[in-house]
């Protein structure tokens, strides 16, 4: 097993053997964590202007008491460096008005912009957005508790747990959504280890499984409160009422449909092609079209439009070159769902969970779900059945045994 690594030489006065004619310094020396090295700091400021060795020595004292209180608060030398970075957690509106190329030391900010700068680069927009908020949230955190003055190094797991206790005592977070907090800072710390190379340990790893149970899940719409949204959908909104009918009759999810063209619909084979950069797994998937959306789209002309790139869902509640904005549609559900009073759990995205329940009600094999919800696994789909269609039983049922 190899020597532990010395990570610091404490300060001391060199006095030139107490010759005030030469120059006096403090030095120490520390572990610069981007090169692994141990680095000498040598302090000469202010001793010149001090014409005794009496004085030399009690100001000797003062700068090495400082220099040892700054070590013990994790403040690295290295980390006074000022350098132009791009700031990305920054909120959008101050971004725009200011700009958000900043000069600065280097903080734990300046290293989640470059995280999230490499995120930008290959994840999806709405991925990134949520790689952000999250960022930013931890940002905050860390700066209001003064963790972000120190060297990023010197955060430990004990400091994620306590962040993470943070998020659960003070917004009440679920389970889950504290557990993808602790994937994403998981994923910032291997930043710092695999790229950065300033690190050595992940501390955002074994983490304890804490947070609130709850289910937040969209949930399918029984019958009586889906007739009554899907009436007024239909009054009020005819391209919402589409995008319901696509999630319900072809279990698309929603940030697909928003980037489906007019090209991506085979009316000849009555399918709906899924391109790999909108699908949720990357892959070009196809959905088999059933009867009645094909026949709203042929009545809407759809199958004789003549700019087959046109986004499906556009401006002007119609197809178009302008793909909606991301909580476009899904804002215009909410609106309607609160003014009739319905819970909150029956959601946009509930008519895709809809549209499977009433496909294993009407008996579907499980094998043909899966090809329809476009699941990976079987298992999958088994599991999906169960947490939100239920087991459809006649037997149970209608032919349960009297008690």
């Amino acid at each position: 097993m190899g020597r532990k690594k010395q990570l610091l030489i404490l300060p001391e006065l060199k006095d030139c053997g107490g010759d005030i004619s030469k120059k006096w310094f403090v030095e120490y020396s520390v572990r610069n964590p981007r090169t692994d090295k141990l680095e000498r700091i040598r302090t000469y400021e202010g001793f010149s202007k001090l014409k005794t060795a009496e004085e030399r020595y009690s100001y000797a004292e003062k700068i090495i008491k400082q220099i040892k209180d700054q070590l013990e608060k994790g403040i690295m030398p290295f980390d006074k460096k000022e350098i132009t970075y791009q700031d990305e957690i920054i909120y959008y509106n101050a971004a725009r008005r200011w700009g958000n190329e900043h000069k600065g030391i280097i903080t734990i900010r300046t290293y989640l912009s470059e995280f999230l700068l490499e995120k930008k680069a290959s994840v999806t927009k709405k991925s990134y957005l949520t790689y952000q908020s999250k960022c930013r949230i931890f940002c905050e955190w860390a700066e209001q508790k003064g963790i972000a003055d120190k060297h990023v190094s010197n955060i430990t797991q004990e400091t994620i747990c306590e962040y993470l206790t943070y998020l659960v005592t003070e917004h009440q977070l679920s389970k889950l959504t504290i557990f993808r907090y602790g994937q994403i800072l998981h994923n910032f710390f291997d930043f710092l280890i695999k790229k950065k190379k300033i690190m050595f340990e992940n501390p955002a790893q074994n983490l304890p499984r804490i947070g609130l149970v709850k289910d937040h899940a969209p949930r399918p719409i029984p019958d009586t409160p889906r007739r009554i949204l899907i009436n007024s959908i239909m009054a009020e909104d005819e391209q919402l009422f589409l995008f319901c009918q696509f999630e319900y009759y072809c279990a698309i999810r929603p940030n697909e449909l928003r980037h489906l063209k007019i090209s991506d619909i085979d009316f000849d084979r009555r399918i709906i092609r899924v391109r790999n950069e909108i699908s949720k797994n990357s892959k070009t998937e196809i959905v088999k079209m059933p009867t009645q959306l094909y026949l709203c789209l042929t009545e809407l002309n759809y199958h004789q439009w003549p700019n087959k790139e046109d986004y499906i869902f556009s401006r002007d509640h119609r197809p178009g070159p302008y793909i909606l904005g991301i909580n476009n549609i899904r804002n215009r559900f909410n609106k309607i769902r609160k003014r009739l009073g319905l819970s909150a759990f029956y959601k946009l995205y509930s008519f895709k969970h809809t549209g499977s329940s009433k496909l294993v009600d009407a008996g579907v094999s499980p094998w043909e779900l899966q090809q329809h919800m476009r699941h990976k696994s079987i298992t999958t789909t088994e599991e999906y059945i169960k947490n939100k269609c239920g087991v459809s039983s006649d037997q149970i049922e209608n032919h349960f045994p009297d008690l």
